[in-house]
C-alpha cells in the first residue's frame, strides 16, 4: 500500500509529528502551504488564523509537491485553530477523491480542546479509521505525544 503523510504546520508541532508518523509507517511526507503566508509575529497569527477560520476562509494553496492520486492512503495532520480545522487543510480536502483517501488524522492543540474540529473535519472524511489528539509542546500533558503517536501507528498498521 502506498500511503501519504499531509500535514500544515505553523510552529513546527505538526511537521514533527507528520515526520515521526511517515518515518515508521515508511510513507511518503507533504507539506500543505498556502500561497499567501501566515504573519511572523505570533499576535498576528492568532488574528489572522482565528478569523480565517470564524469566516470558513479557503485559501488557495502552492502548487502540491506530490501525485495525490498515485497513492493509496493519505494520513492527514493538522493544528487546531479556534477549536478547528485550519484553512489549509480545509483547502486540501475540497477535492472529494482525495478526502476519501484519508483513513487517519492527527490533530494537535494548544489547549486540548479538539472534539468541534474533530466533528467539524470527520464529516469531509468518509472512511476515516483513525484519529488520535495530540498537545502543543508547551501543554504540560505533552510528555504523553510519543506513546500516543505509537498507538496510533499501531492503529494504521
Amino acid at each position: 500500500m502506498k500511503r501519504l503523510v499531509v500535514y500544515y504546520s505553523l510552529s513546527g508541532n505538526t511537521r514533527e509529528a507528520a515526520e515521526t508518523i511517515a518515518r515508521a509507517l515508511e510513507a511518503d511526507l507533504m507539506e500543505l502551504e498556502t500561497e499567501k503566508s501566515m504573519p511572523k509575529n505570533f499576535a498576528a497569527q492568532i488574528i489572522v488564523g482565528g478569523g480565517q477560520v470564524a469566516f470558513n476562509h479557503i485559501p488557495k494553496l502552492k502548487p502540491l509537491t506530490k501525485d495525490v492520486a498515485s497513492y493509496d492512503e493519505i494520513i492527514l495532520g493538522s493544528p487546531i485553530w479556534n477549536s478547528k480545522g485550519v484553512p489549509a487543510v480545509n483547502a486540501f480536502l475540497q477535492d472529494e477523491e482525495t478526502a476519501k483517501k484519508v483513513t487517519s488524522l492527527f490533530f494537535l492543540s494548544g489547549g486540548g480542546e479538539v472534539e468541534k474540529g474533530l466533528t467539524a473535519i470527520t464529516k469531509l472524511l468518509p472512511n476515516l479509521k483513525n484519529t488520535v489528539s495530540l498537545l502543543d509542546k508547551k501543554h504540560a500533558d505533552s510528555k504523553n505525544n510519543d506513546e500516543k503517536i505509537k498507538e496510533f501507528i499501531g492503529q494504521i498498521g
